[in-house]
């Protein structure tokens, strides 16, 4: 009876050192791992096509080749902004218009940012892009990791001084909020909920409740509070619509 007693505790003892020691993950084994849950690499080489406010958008990736584009179009008018590795361009009517290089920038940062949110997270695991885990979070009841994200100024894009958080799921590694602050026009902070996720042939698609900050400058990493204790104010649905992928 006492060798089994000891056998028992010496097998609990290994059990618990094994779990003890067990290492734990970084920023970029999350940022890496969420990613592929939501079927970031199927989008190396695709197209997708949705709808945002009414306005066409489309992205095709090949390989880190990229072409954007936005369609509107209004009775005999068709406005098309193209942003792609190179260069960036609107025609009218399929006519190349000559666009002042400030607006033009301004044109290929909302297109690019439409497509970024759209695409999350892919992306995330750029060269100019800084990940850092500051935390975790329990939000409803589910247990999340908080991963700040930065961007180097070379390579990091027209907005690399903006900031986000990332609210990773531990278990899934959905990301089912985020936040960032920005500055353009004005300066301000903005928080999503996932809302209305669905698969499309192997990538997670989603919406988001888009939540302003109701108190001025508040601390970004602590937006998941003020979320849960009703401090933020819903400003507007993030919806895409007619969405298609291909491969």
């Amino acid at each position: 009876m006492k060798k089994i007693l000891f056998t028992f505790l010496c097998i609990s003892t290994i059990l618990l050192q094994s779990c003890s020691n067990s290492p734990s993950l970084n920023a970029n084994q999350i940022i890496d791992k969420a990613i592929n849950a939501h079927g970031g690499h199927l989008l190396e080489q695709s197209t997708m096509e949705f709808d945002f406010r009414g306005v066409n958008y489309q992205a095709l990736r090949d390989n880190g080749l990229f072409k954007f584009t936005r369609t509107r179009a209004k009775d005999s008018i068709m406005v098309v902004d193209i942003l792609d590795n190179q260069s960036s361009q609107r025609t009218i009517n399929g006519v190349p218009q000559k666009v002042a290089d400030s607006i033009m920038a301004g044109y290929a940062s909302s297109v690019n940012s439409v497509i970024y949110f759209a695409q999350l997270p892919y992306s995330l695991d750029g060269k100019a892009v800084y990940k850092e885990l500051v935390g975790d979070k329990i939000i409803k009841n589910e247990p999340y990791y908080k991963i700040k994200v930065t961007f180097d100024p070379n390579g990091g894009g027209e907005d690399h001084e903006d900031e986000f958080i990332y609210w990773i799921h531990k278990d899934t590694f959905f990301v089912d909020y985020l936040a960032y602050s920005y500055c353009e026009e004005d300066c301000g902070y903005r928080f999503r909920e996932s809302v209305n996720r669905r698969n499309i042939k192997g990538v997670t698609i989603q919406d988001y409740n888009n939540y302003k900050e109701a108190i001025q400058d508040p601390d970004l990493s602590q937006m998941d509070q003020l979320f849960m204790d009703g401090k933020l104010e819903l400003l507007s649905e993030i919806k895409l619509d007619k969405v298609q992928l291909s491969f």
